[in-house]
């Protein structure tokens, strides 16, 4: 007992209960029932989350931070895995999943998160609103290098503004960088204006 509690805490994040960077590092080293189904990945950064900590509190950071969590949590399915790297940095792996499929949850989650205002803390309520990079792993690609794609589609969401999903093309996916436009509906559903 004592050493799977030892073992969750290692792989586990203390703040929000999801997978930390260990625990992320873990689940891509397992083998996977059918590796060469689709499976995709997004990394996920929280928009204007530093103002939140620098007019609030770290308090009122970590209650956000807990809320995203939970809200990830209940627009995905059980069997996938999502991690808080760090901050409010998140990722997100989905089996079975093409990236067409990931673009659809996240842009569920952010109509939920638009929808419903965080009120953890008292007297205080936001809209939180996310930017996300996603990649559908190509055949023989190792999970982390489609997150490392992943990271790379999301540096170019923020790079667009606020609320921003950008998928990485997969017919580049060898070159570092790589980036597609994305489709009309993220684009117009999707983009904020002013930076990240």
């Amino acid at each position: 007992m004592a050493l799977a509690e030892a073992q969750r805490a290692l792989h586990h994040d203390d703040l929000t209960a999801l997978l930390n960077r260990r625990g992320l590092r873990r689940a891509c080293d397992l083998p996977r029932d059918c590796p060469s189904s689709a499976l995709s990945c997004a990394m996920i950064d929280l928009d204007d989350f530093k103002g939140i900590n620098d007019t609030h509190g770290h308090a009122a950071g970590d209650a956000v931070l807990r809320y995203f969590a939970a809200a990830l949590r209940q627009g995905l399915r059980p069997v996938d895995t999502v991690a808080r790297l760090g901050g409010d940095e998140f990722a997100v792996m989905l089996a079975g999943a093409a990236d067409v499929d990931m673009e659809h949850i996240l842009l569920r989650i952010q109509h939920t998160l638009r929808s419903s205002a965080c009120t953890t803390m008292p007297a205080q309520a936001w809209s939180l609103k996310f930017s996300a990079g996603i990649a559908e792993r190509t055949p023989g690609e190792s999970l982390a290098r489609a997150l490392a794609r992943a990271d790379e589609a999301l540096l170019e969401a923020k790079r667009r503004g606020k609320g921003c999903i950008v998928r990485a093309s997969t017919s580049r996916a060898d070159q570092p960088g790589a980036v597609d436009s994305g489709s009309g509906s993220i684009e117009n559903s999707s983009r904020r204006a002013g930076g990240s």
